[in-house]
């Protein structure tokens, strides 16, 4: 009995394993394009207020219909979502960069691909979930720190695909995807079930966490704005003082090592000292630390300060799930999701905004004015509640 046992467990892990590397693929493709927005806007003759639409597009689709993408996966199962969401996502990203031949062209293809990691996204968590049986924390830690990898190496792979092929050597980022897909394909045998359906979502319970989700909102869509208002302006502004291609991937890739960690010490500190001090404390050194970047001259105090810049804007990523949570406990999956979709999406439509202020004035000037944005975020933070029947 104790080596079945056993075996089971090592087959789960293994799967899961399996699970969180097509994690790390998946979440390589929607983070490709900011350390190649200077050549594209070169080659494709784009200003800054369009390479802001490029974000708020590509977070539009990846993001928004992440919930109702969920809620089909599940009730239709089988492995279109997985699969189907690693080969769409992967091929029309690279489409996108390699051979898009104008900008709406470009915005197209990122739109559509953006589906692809929508689809992936809820169906790949549930179904780790699933698969990890008692070891289900481990088990989505586990996925998380796969997608945390993927963002990482992003700008590796494009701007290495980049240097050594032109744009047409952007199309070979697509391989990764495809085989990843192949494999999925193979590890998802047999198909999952169809899930039966099981209640009502729209509960009066339900409701009301709706109508107290209006704080939560703005404390996520302030935050998102000012990350993604980040990753489009810093590669333009480097750029524009003459950094090399590797040095604006290097610089990216450790804002998002840097917020892997902040991730998890802001979940473990918030669990100590509450959540509320996490995320003012957040707002705080985000502002500060975006600031000293926009002042310093040397690559290795610039290194230091957007590590510090990502530790600090990635630290609420698992405190505004908690407070979504809470808002609504009988729905936590999909309803959570659905309040920081919007959210989200709300601050992408705040990086747009940001573009068109970089346009007109300098990309510096736009990232002043995104790192006190977030302070704003600091009397909604104090508002929000974690007794939502309370008055």
């Amino acid at each position: 009995m104790e080596e079945k046992r056993s075996v089971t467990s090592s087959h789960s892990i293994g799967r899961t394993l399996v699970f969180t590397v097509s994690h790390m693929i998946n979440d390589t493709y929607p983070n490709l394009y900011p350390v190649l927005l200077p050549a594209l806007m070169a080659q494709l003759s784009f200003n800054t207020a369009a390479a802001g639409l490029i974000s708020t597009v590509s977070a539009l689709s990846a993001q928004l219909l992440q919930p109702l993408m969920g809620y089909w996966a599940d009730r239709s199962g089988g492995r279109k979502f997985v699969v189907g969401g690693l080969a769409l996502g992967s091929t029309l990203a690279a489409f996108a960069f390699g051979w898009a031949p104008s900008y709406v062209m470009l915005l197209f293809l990122l739109l559509i691909s953006g589906l692809g990691n929508a689809a992936f996204h809820p169906h790949a968590s549930a179904l780790v979930s699933d698969i990890t049986g008692k070891r289900k924390g481990f088990g989505m830690s586990l996925f998380m720190i796969g997608g945390n990898f993927g963002r990482a190496i992003a700008p590796f792979l494009a701007s290495t695909a980049f240097l050594l092929g032109g744009r047409r050597g952007l199309f070979f980022v697509a391989v990764p995807g495809l085989l990843m897909a192949l494999v999925m394909f193979w590890a998802m045998s047999p198909p999952p079930a169809p899930k039966p359906r099981q209640g009502k979502v729209l509960t009066p319970e339900f409701k009301l966490g709706l109508h107290k989700a209006g704080s939560l909102l703005v404390v996520v869509a302030l935050r998102n704005m000012t990350s993604l208002t980040t990753l489009t302006l810093v590669p333009i502004l480097w750029h524009s003082l003459g950094y090399k291609l590797t040095d604006t991937a290097t610089l990216l890739s450790l804002l998002f090592m840097a917020g892997s960690f902040g991730n998890v010490a802001g979940g473990a500190l918030s669990d100590i000292i509450g959540p509320k001090p996490v995320l003012i404390a957040s707002a705080l050194l985000s502002c500060l630390w975006l600031l000293l970047f926009l002042n310093v001259h040397t690559l290795f105090l610039s290194f230091v300060l957007v590590a510090l810049l990502g530790a600090s804007l990635y630290s609420t990523s698992s405190v505004v799930m908690v407070f979504g949570q809470a808002l609504f406990p009988e729905n936590k999956g999909m309803a959570s999701g659905l309040t920081l979709g919007i959210g989200n999406t709300l601050g992408t439509f705040g990086v747009a905004l940001m573009g068109l202020i970089a346009d007109h004035y300098s990309a510096t000037i736009g990232l002043y004015v995104s790192a006190f944005a977030v302070l704003f975020s600091i009397p909604f933070v104090i508002r929000l509640k974690t007794n939502f029947n309370a008055e």
